[in-house]
């Protein structure tokens, strides 16, 4: 039976409102600055390739000075030459959670599929990678009092990331449930499908942009569609 639903964060209840491309063409347009766009999707995968190098053992800090560095190395790629530190700032300052919580939006299917889901008695948890801390960004999303339990894999006490079985380890103790007792939804397969997986959670890809059709059995495309399928 059912008793508890683990939701990843990033891209299954939030997203950023604006996306890096519209955050970079603004600072270039203030720093008068002639970027390469023909490179941009290249330079793209430096920026989320600096945010997936993080580490659950790594301290705040050393967090911030990867991301510094991959937005310097993003700004470079596109020809920035002058004033580069200032220019990676500004990204970042925009890019990061530490710095632009109201860039997050939820879907617009999330408080009422969370309000069914609470209504229904189930508890709920956020299981996310995230290198920095995490609840000030719930509560000002006005969603905390909805989860029993926040784990983010950036925590000392946690200590573990997607798709590692230890993070959702973590959460089943917190929250008070056994494995049979829970299910994950996310959207990646990779952390959360195959995380999950491992930790013997029953798992559930929510495939918002229809890109990932038959990589898992039980699929949804709105989060709405999931106390139906529980």
């Amino acid at each position: 039976m059912t008793k508890s639903v683990f939701f990843d964060f990033f891209g299954t209840l939030i997203f950023w409102t604006q996306p890096l491309h519209v955050t970079t063409r603004k600072i270039a347009e203030r720093h008068q600055l002639e970027l390469d766009w023909e490179v941009y999707r290249e330079a793209r995968t430096i920026v989320t390739e600096a945010y997936e190098a993080s580490k659950p053992t790594d301290n705040i800090r050393e967090t911030m000075e990867r991301m510094l560095d991959g937005c310097r190395a993003f700004l470079k790629k596109l020809g920035v030459r002058e004033h580069i530190d200032q220019v990676a700032w500004e990204v970042l300052q925009y890019e990061h959670a530490m710095f632009s919580c109201n860039n997050a939006t939820l879907y617009d299917d999330v408080i009422p599929t969370l309000e069914r889901l609470q209504q229904a008695g189930l508890k709920m948890v956020i299981v996310s990678n995230w290198d920095t801390p995490l609840h000030k960004m719930v509560e000002t999303l006005g969603i905390n009092g909805y989860f029993e339990v926040i784990v983010a894999s950036h925590d000392a006490r946690v200590q573990s990331a997607k798709p590692d079985a230890g993070i959702f380890e973590y959460a089943l103790n917190a929250v008070g449930v056994s494995v049979d007792e829970a299910i994950h939804v996310g959207d990646s397969y990779e952390a959360d499908i195959v995380g999950a997986h491992s930790a013997g959670i029953r798992a559930i890809l929510l495939d918002r942009e229809k890109t990932q059709g038959g990589r898992w059995k039980e699929t949804i495309q709105r989060l709405h569609e999931l106390p139906d399928v529980l």
